[in-house]
């Protein structure tokens, strides 16, 4: 098997976040559990987490922690997080999931990087299946993924589930998805919906703050990376609202970074030019990721431009650093959701199929998508993440939520007059899953 890299590949699909979070009490799901030990046990008063009220499992919210349930009452396993590259972004997800696993009463081993060898990320998940690893989220190239189901299929005892990439079997045709079919469930976001809501956003601004201005005054930039399929969906969605809500097509931008780089310089070389040779005094940026988001917005400040514009993005990170430093700029949103909240339902998964509460053919229901759950009379979901906006006036509020709420210590703000109940970490059921 040859080496592969798919740098560009995680980097879009790590900082994804979209559809608005809210409450969603979820399917009364019955029973359809194999005769395992661990299937749940009442010292706590409850017999799974999240259970019914009368008893079952809620197979919509059994990867989700619940603080009323005792953990400590079922087997202890081993997981390990194992990726087929290295960095920050892989960083952030494994101490996530570190913090997680003692929560699941589960041992947490550790996280391994094969640093772009997929032959070196075979043999470590074989290494770590012989010493005992039960439990494993694994983000290999996505190509890999179904030399990994294989190998998987030989240790019936051994769970595992995938972050940043939905892992498919690369079949390509008509009426068949990008990437091939879904041969496991998956958890993560809707590019296209996010570039939709990123343009949603940017449209309200301007009408709030230069209502007056027509839209042909003002310029639109989508910042784009084409070679990825993830994050061109997202400009595809943004261009799609933009014209159908504004009517205004010769003032709509694609920066594309595919040839300047996927990082802060790469943004800037993109989207400078366009900026700086089109005389608009209005720009509306849609950022895709913080790194784009941010060079927009210096370009805006160099051009004087920044009390007249707006950049939003996907993610998010950047920008809270940013205001924690003091800085405030044309980058004001960031449609975002916390690792901690990433992570959770993506570990929880693999210890309610450990337990025998859930397969990958049952495990959230509702999130089957009609015409995207794999072949052969599989049943696979695709669990949707909640997100909010991050905004300066309130951005503290949410992320000290989420350390409430994930019993983390990940922001240094304070828990004061902040409630369980300010988020959900549940959202609906989009339309688009059900069958036209």
């Amino acid at each position: 098997m040859k080496k592969h890299k798919a740098l560009v590949v995680v980097l879009a699909l790590m900082l994804m976040f979209s559809l608005f979070g809210c409450s969603n009490d979820g399917n009364n799901v019955g029973n359809n559990v194999p005769e395992t030990p661990g299937t749940g046990g009442t010292s706590s008063g409850k017999p799974y987490p999240h259970a019914n009220p009368d008893g079952s499992i809620n197979l919509d919210k059994i990867a989700h922690y619940d603080h009323e349930y005792d953990y400590t009452q079922n087997p202890r396993y081993k997981i390990a997080y194992l990726a087929g590259e290295s960095g920050p972004l892989y960083q952030q997800s494994a101490d996530a999931y570190e913090h997680w696993a003692p929560l699941f009463n589960c041992e947490w081993v550790g996280f391994l990087s094969a640093n772009g060898d997929s032959d070196l990320f075979l043999t470590n998940l074989q290494n770590m299946i012989d010493q005992g690893v039960n439990g494993f989220i694994l983000d290999p190239d996505v190509t890999v993924f179904p030399a990994v189901a294989n190998l998987l299929e030989q240790y019936p005892e051994v769970q595992w589930m995938s972050q940043m990439a939905p892992p498919r079997d690369g079949a390509s045709g008509e009426g068949i998805p990008v990437g091939g079919n879904l041969i496991h469930p998956y958890v993560g976001f809707d590019n296209f919906d996010a570039g939709r809501q990123q343009t949603y956003k940017l449209i309200e601004w301007k009408k709030e703050n230069f209502p007056d201005v027509p839209w042909e005054e003002v310029g639109f930039v989508a910042m784009a990376f084409s070679t990825s399929p993830a994050l061109q969906e997202r400009v595809i969605g943004a261009e799609e609202v933009w014209k159908a809500e504004t009517g205004s097509t010769d003032n709509f931008f694609v920066a594309d970074a595919v040839s300047t780089g996927i990082n802060l310089q790469g943004g800037i070389d993109a989207v400078g030019p366009i900026i700086s040779t089109n005389d608009y005094k209005y720009w509306l940026v849609m950022g895709l990721i913080d790194d784009f988001a941010q060079a927009a917005a210096s370009v805006l400040d160099q051009q004087g431009l920044t009390d007249t514009s707006c950049v939003v993005t996907f993610g998010g990170s950047g920008l809270q650093m940013q205001w924690d430093n003091g800085q405030q700029d044309a980058f004001r949103y960031a449609l975002f959701t916390a690792q901690n909240l990433y992570a959770e339902p993506i570990l929880g998964a693999v210890y309610a199929y450990l337990n025998g509460w859930a397969t990958p053919d049952t495990i959230w229901p509702s999130w089957v998508k009609w015409d995207d759950h794999g072949t052969d009379g599989h049943n696979y979901s695709q669990l949707r993440l909640p997100t909010v906006w991050l905004e300066y006036e309130t951005y503290k509020h949410y992320l000290e939520w989420t350390d409430m709420y994930a019993k983390a210590d990940a922001y240094p703000y304070s828990q004061e007059g902040i409630s369980m109940d300010d988020y959900s970490p549940f959202i609906d059921v989009p339309d688009n899953y059900k069958a036209p």
